[in-house]
């Protein structure tokens, strides 16, 4: 039995009875799991050969496999839908089950519950046949229950007890799926947990059919980032290996004060999330001339302009058409914005942005990722007491992972710059962003550095404090330095992204 000419005839029916949703063609794979009829890779509903087979023993393949699709097409397109909606159901239940394991299988479950009923409800799918013949267990034998409830169809399965309290929650209404689930874990969480203790746990109904695009856990890690330091944490490590497998995670290395992958997912995240719009850049004059369009040749203009091939070979005025001729001009980079130095201090006094939010480095990933959003080189110089060795310097790149990386870092202790080491950053028309307390041992020596570069300086303290007043005093003596004192360290990021955008404005 050929499974993928099945496919190619059901498909056009079932993408008619989705309204036409953007999926590639479903596949057939050879699996050892038969249990899991679906799966899910790179948007490609995949579908278990072994459960096929299976199902056509006792029904019609084409309404099975028909089946079989309209669910793997409903959790693209009902629920969750992207990795932003999953996230959030994620969020309204972990702080209720604690145990993300269990947490993702109670989604898992309530997703299947939402996109079957919206299946066989708004779409007059095939589903209650395949459910007939599920293999029993306590949990699915208790959907099947709410099943045969919700669709009035006789799935072969006793009903239950619990159904009672399933049945009165409304699946299809998105707006209260937050407390949906909920409800729903109260009644499928003790057995899901009870099978996962005897190792006979599965991934929903029909397997694991949610498979997001990296861009898809970008969006949604952005989104869920404003959760909390702590919450977001949490997430990543549930999520890893969803994140592992769509090459998210940053592997960047470990050893003191290394950020963890979630803290760089976290800072990188949140930055997204103040996210500038584009500058297009300008059209540029290249001196040179090239043909733009045609008009009718008349006598007196230059004949090698004929364009012989419209002319069809004939000198003729108003017959010949000839070459109207234009400027040359081309997206150059002439947008004016330079690389970016962003310097952090990781000092002592300040906060381990391994430990919890430090919105100074929030505040430099900001200004990081503006930069590199514009195709632009960002460097950093993380340092605590420098010249002892505490500090991360990391050349020009357009590499997110390492430039949060690089700013992340924590290395507490004392706080003294070696200047050395920005001078070679610093030779190109750069802009610095400078974010410190100011305790700075040798802060003299940095303000009459920076006042003799005719770089644009930002510098931003989080303290109020006798150096910080001396650097402002110096700085009020150069045009190109522009000093913020900050009350609240929350004020940071805001405080960044607006000299950010009034650069660029600016240019």
């Amino acid at each position: 039995m050929n499974f993928n000419d099945i496919i190619q005839r059901v498909w056009p029916a079932v993408r008619k009875r989705h309204l036409f949703p953007e999926l590639p063609t479903p596949e057939v794979i050879e699996t050892g799991d038969e249990a899991a009829s679906i799966q899910m890779t790179d948007k490609v509903i995949q579908l278990n050969a072994n459960r096929l087979t299976a199902l056509a023993q006792v029904m019609d393949i084409e309404d099975a496999t028909s089946a079989l699709l309209d669910h793997g097409v409903g959790h693209h397109t009902v629920c969750p839908w992207d990795f932003e909606t999953h996230l959030k159901l994620y969020a309204a239940l972990k702080p209720v089950l604690l145990d993300g394991a269990l947490v993702k299988q109670v989604v898992e479950y309530f997703s299947d519950v939402v996109v079957d009923t919206h299946a066989v409800r708004e779409r007059e799918s095939k589903l209650p046949e395949v459910y007939r013949q599920a293999e029993s267990s306590e949990v699915t034998d208790v959907i099947r229950a709410l099943y045969q409830r919700l669709w009035g169809e006789n799935l072969g399965v006793e009903d239950r007890g619990e159904v009672d309290r399933l049945a009165r929650i409304p699946y299809l209404d998105a707006s209260q799926w937050g407390d949906s689930l909920r409800s729903f874990a109260q009644v499928i969480a003790p057995l899901i947990q009870k099978e996962m203790d005897d190792g006979n746990g599965q991934s929903g109904m029909m397997g694991d059919t949610q498979q997001y695009s990296a861009g898809e856990l970008a969006e949604g890690m952005a989104q869920f980032a404003e959760q909390g330091f702590y919450a977001f944490r949490e997430m990543v490590r549930d999520f890893a290996d969803e994140l592992q497998d769509a090459n998210m995670m940053p592997d960047m290395g470990r050893g003191k004060g290394t950020p963890s992958d979630a803290d760089l997912l976290f800072y990188m995240a949140r930055a997204s999330a103040f996210r500038l719009p584009v500058q297009t850049m300008p059209l540029e004059k290249v001196g040179g001339l090239h043909p733009h369009s045609h008009s009718p040749w008349e006598i007196g203009k230059p004949v090698q302009h004929i364009d012989v091939w419209t002319s069809f070979g004939r000198v003729m005025p108003g017959i010949s058409q000839m070459w109207n001729w234009r400027d040359g001009e081309t997206h150059g980079d002439g947008d004016g914005i330079p690389d970016c130095v962003v310097i952090v201090d990781s000092s002592g006094s300040m906060v381990d942005p391994c430990r919890e939010i430090s919105h100074a480095v929030l505040g430099a990933g900001c200004a990081a990722d503006a930069y590199l959003r514009r195709g632009k080189r960002v460097a950093v110089y993380n340092f605590s007491d420098a010249q002892a060795g505490g500090k991360e310097v990391l050349d020009f790149s357009r590499d997110r992972k390492r430039v949060f990386f690089a700013l992340c870092r924590y290395f507490g202790g004392g706080t003294a710059l070696h200047l050395p080491d920005l001078e070679p950053l610093l030779k190109n028309h750069v802009d610095i962003f400078l974010i410190t307390d100011m305790q700075i041992t040798n802060l003299d020596a940095l303000m009459q550095f920076l006042i003799q570069k005719e770089n644009r300086v930002t510098a931003v303290h989080v303290a109020q404090n006798r150096d910080a007043q001396r650097f402002r005093q110096q700085a009020a003596t150069a045009d190109h330095i522009c000093v913020y004192a900050v009350e609240r360290t929350e004020d940071i990021p805001d405080i960044v992204i607006s000299e950010v955008k009034t650069r660029f404005q600016a240019i």
